[in-house]
C-alpha cells in the first residue's frame, strides 16, 4: 500500500508516466545520459527507504552523474543537489584529514552549474520524472538556510559526496533533525577521509550503527556507496 505522501506526490505528477522504464525502452542516447543505465548498488540503498517519507539531498552534485540516478530510481521524490561548483573552500581543505588529496584534485570539481541544471532538465522533460533543484554555493551556509526557509521538510536520504570533512559534518548536522526514522545517511568514500570522519562522528553522537555496504570501489562517473547509517 502506498503511503499518503507517495499518493499525494503521484497525483501532483499525473498524467505523466512516472514509472521507471525498462532498458529495452531506452534509446542509446538516454542510456549514455544516465551513465550505463542504472547504479544497482545505489538502488540497494534506495530500496531501504521505500517506506520512508521525504526527499533526497546530495552534498556534491557536480555534473549530475548521481543526480540522474536518483531522479530515475526515485521519481516520486524531489532531488536537491548542493555544490560550490568551484571546488573546496580554504577552510574545508584545512580541516580535512585528507588535505593532500583535496589539494591534488582541487581544480577537478570546477564546473558550470548551468550545464548540470540543463542536463537534469533535459532528462526530466524527456522522461516525465520528478522535481529537482540545484543549489550553488558553500553548503555550510546554503543548506541550513534552505532548511530554515522550509524549502524541504523531510529528507529520506542524505548522500554525502563532497569529500571534505567540514561540509560533510555540517550537512549531516543540518539534515538530521528533519530526517524521519528509517532515513539513511550515506557516503561514497572508500578510503578514510573527510566523509568517513564526519559519518563516524555523527554515528557516535546519535548512537547509530555504521554499516559497510561491502560494495567494491569502481573508478568512473558513479562511485559505489561505501558506508551508511539508518536513523
Amino acid at each position: 500500500m502506498q503511503k499518503k505522501w507517495q499518493m499525494q506526490k503521484q497525483r501532483d505528477l499525473e498524467p505523466r508516466d512516472i514509472r521507471p522504464h525498462t532498458q529495452e525502452e531506452l534509446s542509446p542516447e538516454v542510456i549514455e545520459l544516465i551513465d550505463e543505465f542504472i547504479n544497482l548498488e545505489l538502488k540497494t540503498l534506495l530500496d531501504k527507504i521505500a517506506e520512508v517519507p521525504g526527499d533526497i539531498i546530495e552534498l556534491g552534485a557536480w555534473t549530475g552523474n548521481n543526480s540522474v540516478q536518483f531522479m530515475w530510481q526515485a521519481p516520486l521524490r524531489k532531488y536537491i543537489g548542493f555544490d560550490t561548483f568551484n571546488g573546496y573552500t580554504k577552510e574545508d581543505i584545512e580541516t580535512s584529514p585528507n588535505k593532500k588529496g583535496l589539494l591534488a584534485n582541487e581544480g577537478r570539481w570546477n564546473h558550470n552549474e548551468k550545464e548540470t541544471v540543463q542536463r537534469l532538465q533535459n532528462f526530466k522533460s524527456a522522461y516525465a520524472l520528478g522535481e529537482f533543484e540545484i543549489i550553488k554555493g558553500d553548503l555550510k551556509e546554503t543548506l541550513p538556510e534552505y532548511i530554515k526557509e522550509e524549502k524541504v521538510k523531510e529528507v529520506a536520504m542524505l548522500y554525502v559526496d563532497c569529500n571534505a570533512y567540514l561540509p560533510a559534518i555540517r550537512g549531516i548536522e543540518a539534515v538530521y533533525p528533519i530526517m524521519p526514522k528509517g532515513g539513511i545517511i550515506c557516503i561514497d568514500e572508500h578510503q578514510v577521509g573527510g566523509e568517513t570522519k564526519a559519518l563516524l562522528e555523527a554515528a557516535d553522537k546519535y548512537e547509530l550503527e555504521v554499516i559497510d555496504t561491502g560494495f567494491p570501489f569502481i573508478s568512473g562517473p558513479n562511485s559505489n556507496p561505501s558506508k551508511y547509517v539508518i536513523k
